[in-house]
């Protein structure tokens, strides 16, 4: 689908749609993570709280690994005097990438030693029963807030997917950056969703917003704009990555995690491309990747249970040996839950940009 350009920027757009949502909603929230794109969207609604005299809502669900400059971040927007803190510091189970033996950080477990003390203005605990994952604790929050708008800072130039799970199915009043909630008077909006990186950093920059200081030292160690510079929880298997720069990045938060959480320190050593947790060169001892699978499944230390898992899985998708590489990845990482987006090959990614040049000349 092309982009179809009009007279107004970005910005201009993007305070017109969370005016739209003011005037709606009495009650708004802003769901943040400490990135660039969520910060930007919060300050950007703070201004019409400001204009209109009125209050928000910012959530924050803190999976404790965390960066520091995350949660600095966090504190700032907190502290706000129009911002009603939804800041969670609740037991959750966060997935594990980086070990066998311990699958699952379990983020403010009672009676565990956590990374860093709870914040006075968290959410400490829940009265009654709650999801203690991830995405299911999103949906049943929302059961929670009826007659609220919940905006998200999504950007669909990141992924395809992105987009279509924006436009695909419009939530309220067929607005196409709507999409519904659990809750049927409730609804996610994406006012930034037509962003590009550029006006997300030239916002954060003209309105002098605070942000995630982690971005400069990624920038300053080489990492790229477009695919490394990501602010996350430290340890799922989307982001176990950058274990290797932790260290260079915060060390204080590096060994506060590696004292919590067991197989840190290994990925911090082996979580680079082209080591033992990536899949671009089958070992030559293997004549294909179903063969390396194969014996991965056999010799991985991984629950019994978890391997009849991947198994079932892999016996419904393509038999083909590209497929088979991305099985490894996933035995390799211990995704038994099936969390993991495909990765594109080296040599399948110049094959693809040549096919889109002959396409062009």
């Amino acid at each position: 689908m092309a982009k179809v350009f009009t007279d107004r920027s970005v910005l201009e757009a993007a305070r017109e749609r969370i005016s739209f949502v003011f005037d709606n909603f009495e009650n708004v929230s802003v769901s943040v993570s400490g990135g660039k794109d969520s910060t930007a969207l919060a300050y950007l609604a703070l201004e019409e709280a400001e204009k209109r005299g009125r209050e928000i809502e910012v959530f924050f669900l803190d999976q404790e690994a965390e960066y520091a400059s995350t949660i600095e971040v966090i504190e700032k927007m907190m502290v706000h005097p129009l911002v009603r803190p939804a800041w969670y510091q609740v037991p959750i189970r966060m997935t594990n990438a980086t070990s066998y033996s311990e699958e699952f950080l379990s983020a403010w477990g009672e009676g565990e030693e956590w990374m860093r003390a709870k914040h006075p203005l968290a959410i400490q605990s829940i009265q009654g029963d709650y999801p203690d994952r991830f995405y299911p604790f999103f949906k049943w929050r929302e059961t929670q807030y009826p007659n609220t708008a919940i905006l998200i800072g999504l950007r669909t130039e990141e992924a395809l997917n992105r987009f279509r799970a924006v436009v695909k199915n419009p939530g309220y009043n067929d607005v196409v950056w709507s999409t519904k909630t659990a809750c049927d008077s409730s609804f996610r909006f994406y006012p930034i969703f037509d962003w590009g990186l550029g006006d997300v950093w030239r916002y954060i920059r003209d309105a002098g917003v605070e942000y995630n200081r982690v971005y400069d030292r990624m920038l300053a160690a080489g990492h790229s704009r477009w695919k490394d510079m990501r602010v996350s929880n430290l340890l799922h298997e989307k982001a176990f990555k950058c274990l290797t720069s932790l260290q260079e990045m915060e060390p204080e938060t590096f060994d506060a995690l590696v004292q919590r959480i067991h197989g840190a320190r290994v990925a911090s050593i082996y979580a680079a491309e082209g080591t033992i947790f990536s899949v671009d060169k089958r070992p030559e001892s293997f004549s294909t990747w179903g063969e390396f699978r194969d014996y991965l499944l056999a010799t991985s230390p991984i629950k019994p249970e978890y391997i009849l898992r991947l198994q079932k899985r892999f016996a419904g998708q393509e038999q083909s040996e590209d497929c088979y590489r991305q099985q490894c990845r996933q035995v390799l990482l211990c995704d038994w839950e099936g969390s993991l987006a495909p990765v594109q090959h080296k040599a399948e990614k110049k094959r693809a940009v040549l096919e889109k040049w002959r396409e062009i000349l």
